[in-house]
Order: structure tokens, then sequence, then C-alpha cells
């Protein structure tokens, strides 16, 4: 037998308390993503330039014909032959390694390039991209031309 007066659901004050735990755990999660920023936009850089490596490397082995990487440090960006510049983001730094005879093949500006040979060498190289505490390198093994990223 049912009271009368009574019904099934949430009262007030329980939906209250559940909308501040909402509000609570939404704004405890913003703080974290803003601060993973740097870390992301690094993180997908390095992915991209990784990717630009590999893709410069297969292009040599293709085309039978060696092809390069250029660096422009000082103008934070970095291109592959016959593409467009990528440009780091705002706050970002690029800092690299590489074989002396392969600054040859760098730009006007006094920038450095990595080279890919047809059998799939490379000059080789290391790679830093940062942005304030947030840091990842790449490493390009001049024997194999292979691209990995350097865990510290």
């Amino acid at each position: 037998m049912e009271r009368a007066g009574t019904q099934d659901g949430f009262t007030l004050v329980e939906m209250l308390v559940v909308l501040a735990l909402f509000a609570i755990v939404a704004a405890a999660s913003g703080f974290a993503m803003a601060g993973g920023r740097p870390g992301r936009l690094v993180a997908a850089t390095t992915d991209r330039l990784a990717a630009d490596l590999q893709r410069t490397r297969i292009d040599a082995v293709r085309s039978g014909r060696a092809r390069s990487l250029s660096f422009e440090t000082a103008e934070r960006r970095w291109r592959r032959d016959g593409a467009d510049p990528v440009t780091l983001s705002e706050g970002m730094v690029l800092d690299l390694v590489t074989a002396r005879e392969a600054a040859g093949r760098g730009t006007a500006g006094g920038g450095a390039a990595i080279a890919f040979l047809p059998d799939g060498r490379s000059t080789g190289g290391r790679i830093d991209v940062r942005m304030g505490e947030a840091h990842r390198s790449l490493v390009v093994d001049w024997l194999t031309g292979s691209v990995r990223e350097d865990r510290p």
C-alpha cells in the first residue's frame, strides 16, 4: 500500500549535489587539459616531422635520386623537396644536429638538411622539438635511414 503524496524520483537537493559534482569534475579536467596543450602540440609536430622524414626517404628510394628535408631553425620551419614549408607553432623551438656534409643541402639562410640516398641510407641526425617543458626528439639513423623517437 502506498502512502498518499509520495512520488518516486530525486529531490531538488540531490539534483543540485549531482550538478555541483559535475561542475567540479569539468573544471578539474579543463585545467588538466590546458596544462597538456604544449605536450600535445609537440607530439603532433614531431609526428608530422617523422612522417615527412619517412616520406622523403621513400621518395629517394622510389625515384633513385637523393632527396632531402631542409631545416631553417631561425624561422622554425622545415621543407621537403618540392613541398611547401611547415612552420612550427608560436613558442616552439626546433634544434637539430646533422652531418656537416648535409649542411650544404640546407637553405641559403644557413639552414641544415637531412639527405636520403637512393639505397635508403641517410646523412642522419637528431631533431629536438620543444615548447616550454614539453620535449620530444627524433633520431634519423645514418645507416638505415630509419626514423625513431628517442625516449629519455
